[in-house]
């Protein structure tokens, strides 16, 4: 068995799904049940049964995961340990983190730590945020920044920030110059973004009791979110901070709402590890990083000059 097999198998027993494993792996649908399939001709059993549209792991896929983990582990160390003799640096580090994550927060803090480390190899993985932990638990990542809270025990949270969030509207909107009331923001069409649970709970609570409430659309990433706003009629909450731009120009207008709308809720980021597991100093040194950037970026929004909510 190879390298690449491993990581096959750990992500089919993370996903259940072998076309969302090709997806991720970057492989197709046939490559996957090749692989899968000399797998379980090496060692002799299957690793998986069918159950509905996706698989399940079998006992002995059960019993064989905790030592692909421990083996991908240990390669990886060794991966680094041998860079580092090579270069005289501290190996490499991979990070997850999601589309937003990545372009205002990691973005910026990255730069700034390949300044300061040049000799370290940064792998930077687009996840999900319900995806992200899978990665680590995988050992296909070292951290991971994500929305929302941590809710696996076999991870631990390193940092958790907070960064404000702002309902916008586009320019053209009918009513983007007016105060907001709770009941005419539920009547409104949302689009809604995963911005952690408080974000979920303040949409909720808008809408709660209202009978004809407005339809809700679920959109990522941000950038296609801020595009359908400034040609539509619908209403978001985003970041302030990936707002800046179009707050700037004008082609988004933050809301102002009135006293009976629940106060605005913050974005939820969370910087993740895996539990129990020896960190290298490459990821040592990027979650340092991490630590001392990301309060100063997070709260980078608070500058747009945005109305406030005075709930």
């Amino acid at each position: 068995m190879d390298i690449e097999q491993l990581r096959l198998f750990l992500a089919i027993a993370r996903l259940r799904v072998l076309s969302r494993a090709a997806m991720e792996l970057d492989l197709s649908p046939a490559t996957v049940s090749e692989r899968l399939k000399a797998l379980e001709v090496e060692l002799g059993t299957r690793l998986f049964e069918r159950q509905g549209r996706g698989v399940s792991p079998t006992p002995a896929g059960e019993a064989f995961r905790p030592y692909v983990e421990r083996a991908l582990d240990v390669l990886r160390q060794g991966e680094d340990a041998v860079q580092a003799a090579t270069h005289g640096g501290v190996g490499s580090v991979t990070i997850a983190a999601t589309v937003t994550t990545g372009a205002y927060l990691l973005g910026p803090a990255l730069a700034e730590f390949q300044r300061a480390h040049p000799q370290v190899e940064v792998r930077v993985r687009s996840a999900h945020s319900w995806d992200s932990p899978g990665l680590l638990l995988d050992g296909l990542a070292d951290l991971a920044l994500i929305s929302g809270p941590n809710t696996h025990l076999g991870l631990e949270v390193v940092a958790a920030f907070a960064s404000p969030l702002i309902l916008v509207a586009g320019r053209d909107h009918p009513a983007a110059s007016a105060t907001w009331t709770r009941f005419a923001l539920a009547q409104q069409a949302w689009i809604m973004s995963f911005w952690g649970p408080a974000a979920g709970h303040f949409i909720e609570s808008v809408r709660a009791g209202v009978s004809e409430a407005g339809p809700l659309q679920e959109l990522s990433p941000v950038e296609l979110v801020k595009g359908m706003l400034t040609g539509g009629t619908r209403i978001s909450l985003l970041p302030a901070l990936a707002a800046r731009r179009e707050l700037s120009t004008g082609e988004l207008v933050a809301l102002r709402l009135g006293d009976d709308v629940p106060r605005l809720p913050t974005w939820e980021i969370t910087l993740l590890r895996r539990r129990n597991r020896p960190v290298s100093p490459a990821a040592t040194a990027l979650a340092d990083v991490l630590l001392a950037r990301l309060p100063d970026l997070s709260n980078a929004g608070l500058s747009t000059g945005t109305p406030p909510n005075t709930a």
